[in-house]
């Protein structure tokens, strides 16, 4: 399953930058996330790993691709990749437009139970989009 959202955040593209490079700020849009055990020496840099505990499961995640204006991770537990790509635009010196493009595959037993589990795997990484513009929107410099 594949499907992109694009939302506009209130915030320039600077501040944007700043906010998402640093992998704590995670748990100020994802509400059910307990923990981040980093497995890297520079968290969040393409090729860095760790482990996100949240309160029913837990999902490894690797950067697949990093920089200023682009992200690509992908999150793994058992029957289930889930990689997104999060693009970062200017739109001007205010609002800056999030691109982002989500891929799920399931495996093994997970398949059986699709049609389901999609539209609820799609309805969680929504709520997370819009958690995170509201965290963005109301970040103060």
């Amino acid at each position: 399953m594949r499907f992109t959202k694009e939302i506009v955040l209130n915030q320039p593209i600077e501040r944007v930058r700043v906010l998402t490079s640093d992998p704590a700020h995670v748990h100020e849009w994802q509400p059910d996330l307990v923990s981040i055990t980093q497995h890297s020496d520079t968290p969040g840099a393409a090729g860095s790993t760790a482990t996100l505990t949240y309160r029913k499961f837990t999902l490894e995640e690797t950067v697949l691709t990093a920089n200023a204006d682009e992200r690509t991770s992908r999150y793994e537990t058992r029957r289930m990749i889930h990689t997104i790509t999060n693009r970062y635009r200017a739109i001007d010196d205010r609002h800056t437009l999030l691109v982002c493009d989500s891929e799920i595959e399931l495996t093994g037993l997970l398949k059986l139970g699709r049609k389901v589990l999609e539209k609820s795997l799609r309805e969680q990484s929504e709520r997370n989009l819009d958690n995170f513009k509201a965290f963005i929107d109301s970040a103060t410099p």
